[in-house]
Parts: C-alpha cells; sequence; structure tokens
C-alpha cells in the first residue's frame, strides 16, 4: 500500500511539474513490481504459521517497502520477525486480510528481514505474499 500511495505522490508531483509523461510509468512499475514478485503460499489445517517447518523463514526483498498479503479466503494475521541478532518478536496486533484483497501486514520493513505469517486460527488459508 505504501508502494501504491508512493507511486501516487510521484505521479501527481510529475504532473504538477509539467513532467508526468516521463515519470508516470516509472511510478506505475514501481506499483506493480511489488506485487510482481507475489510468491504463493499454502496452509494446511492444523497450522498456525507460515511457513511451519521450523526452520525455513520468508525474506522481504527490495520489491516492496512492506510486507503484503492477499489471502484466497479472509483471515486475520500477522507477523513474527526473525532479527540477525536478538529475540523474535511478533505483531501484538492482527490485521483482517479479506479474501481476493492486498492486505498490509507489516509497514516499512528493510531488505532481507526473515519472517513468518501468523495466522489467528488454524483453518487452512492459501493465496499470495509480497514484501
Amino acid at each position: 500500500m505504501h508502494m501504491i500511495k508512493r507511486a501516487s505522490a510521484i505521479l501527481l508531483s510529475a504532473v504538477a511539474l509539467g513532467g508526468g509523461v516521463i515519470l508516470a510509468p516509472n511510478a506505475q512499475a514501481a506499483a506493480t513490481s511489488c506485487y510482481g514478485s507475489a510468491k504463493s503460499y499454502s496452509k494446511p489445517a492444523g497450522d498456525r504459521w507460515v511457513p511451519n517447518n521450523g526452520q525455513s523463514r520468508l525474506t522481504t526483498t527490495s520489491n516492496c517497502n512492506d510486507i503484503n498479503i492477499k489471502p484466497n479466503t479472509t483471515t486475520s494475521v500477522a507477523v513474527c520477525f526473525y532479527p540477525s541478532s536478538g529475540a523474535v518478536y511478533c505483531q501484538s496486533a492482527f490485521k483482517t486480510a479479506p479474501a481476493g484483497q492486498w492486505t498490509v501486514v507489516a509497514t516499512d520493513v528493510k531488505d532481507g528481514t526473515r519472517f513468518v505469517f501468523d495466522f489467528g486460527n488454524t483453518m487452512a488459508n492459501s493465496g499470495v505474499w509480497a514484501g
């Protein structure tokens, strides 16, 4: 969402300066590159975290400033962070992520941050994420 807002701000600034034709495609590309790099996930019933193998973690990239999720069914979700030093910590509140819509779960996350999704239930869920 921040990426879309940032792209919109760039577009509006470019139009105000008379250079919208040059910057608009770049702003649009920036907004779509985040979601365009989305990866799928599948959480079986009985699990609460993705991934849930105890070893692997998801990692943010330079494609997005935020951690986003687009589930196939409405769900509650938070992020647990695994810093390179220090203790694991999880967001204190879950966000409702509506089915078929992008939801920003964590904002302004550094590139290379390791994390897992913490779902508010153990029902099966699948969809895509971008971060």
